[in-house]
């Protein structure tokens, strides 16, 4: 009987504990924490002066989202012209997306218990590079964005 209880209990803490994705744990200004990628179920993460970390996505209620990226080095930041673009969730991702053929990016999204999200590459199936199996690593490796909200 208490076996049968601890697996209820359990089960009940999963649901509670997972959070649907939806647009209002989304909205918002979002910064760049912290990013990487995974090598195997190795994290790397990598290293970003305050330019890089200037990086961040503005995910607007009205459907809109504007990606800023920076680049540089602290005291020569190259700003790049912000992307526009509209966005969605479907399931547990979000896509942005200029009309229903061009998706931009699109990125598995988790949120943490510390009240930040990470996006992570959405890679739905391998893909194959013939004859370059170091493009093919590429592009099959999972990055992530650990982004904080600012507001």
């Amino acid at each position: 009987m208490s076996k049968i209880f601890f697996l209820a209990s359990c089960m009940a803490f999963s649901l509670v504990s997972a959070q649907k994705l939806t647009k209002e744990n989304v909205t918002g200004f979002w910064k760049l924490k912290e990013a990487g990628f995974y090598e195997g179920k190795k994290k790397v993460i990598k290293e970003f002066d305050n330019c890089r970390l200037m990086r961040n996505y503005a995910i607007r209620e009205d459907g809109f989202a504007i990606y800023n990226y920076v680049e540089g080095k602290s005291g020569d930041c190259s700003p790049s012209e912000p992307r526009l673009s509209f966005w969605r969730v479907v399931e547990n991702r979000i896509q942005f997306y200029v009309d229903d053929k061009n998706i931009l990016e699109e990125v598995e999204v988790t949120i943490n218990k510390d009240h930040t999200i990470t996006f992570s590459s959405y890679i739905p199936e391998p893909k194959k590079v013939d004859g370059d199996i170091l493009a093919e690593k590429i592009v099959n490796t999972v990055h992530y964005d650990i982004l904080e909200k600012q507001y």
